[in-house]
């Protein structure tokens, strides 16, 4: 199955292609100041050979959440393509052995933080101040081809479903900010 992967929780847009089979097509970052609608159709090329959709549901900027939301949602009602959503964080921490903090920008100097070890959470998302935060902090843009690989078992063999593709919502956490 070819699965077309998107993230845009983060101020750098990414987008990719995942094979069942073989793994990873192609991943292609589209950092800031360039706008992930200049440049999404350029990234996302010919669909010819899309089995489905996989979106990260962030939590991350609530503009950029809409937009990849909505490209996603739009992409797999039009061509009646299975979609599925994963966290933005875990597609950030998947590949990190070990026990990481995985974090991405909020608001005015707050990050969502969660906790994984070996890619698997460890307690829900928490709202931080950055500077009150002490341990490691995993940061940078979720790559679109792990979101893919966390979506995979939901997708494979499944059908498109319109009333799960417009139930697909953002991870918006909201909150107020604890110490680290």
């Amino acid at each position: 199955m070819r699965v077309l992967a998107l993230d845009t929780s983060t101020p750098t847009t990414t987008c990719a292609l995942y094979d069942s089979d073989s793994g990873l097509v192609w991943e292609k970052a589209v950092p800031p100041p360039q706008k992930a609608g200049d440049v999404l159709p350029e990234a996302l090329g010919d669909l010819e050979g899309v089995e489905a959709i996989a979106v990260g549901v962030g939590p991350g900027s609530f503009t950029g959440l809409r937009v990849g939301l909505a490209a996603a949602k739009a992409l797999a009602y039009a061509r009646r393509l299975p979609i599925a959503g994963a966290s933005s964080l875990q597609a950030l921490a998947l590949d990190e052995p070990g026990l990481v903090h995985a974090a991405t920008e909020a608001r005015k100097g707050e990050l969502f933080l969660q906790t994984f070890l070996g890619g698997q959470p460890q307690g829900s998302v928490r709202i931080v101040m950055a500077v009150d935060f002490t341990g490691p902090v995993l940061r940078g843009a979720p790559k679109a081809g792990n979101v893919a690989r966390l979506c995979l078992a939901r997708l494979l063999g499944a059908d498109y479903d319109a009333q799960a593709c417009f139930a697909l919502a953002p991870d918006y956490v909201q909150g107020f900010p604890v110490k680290g």
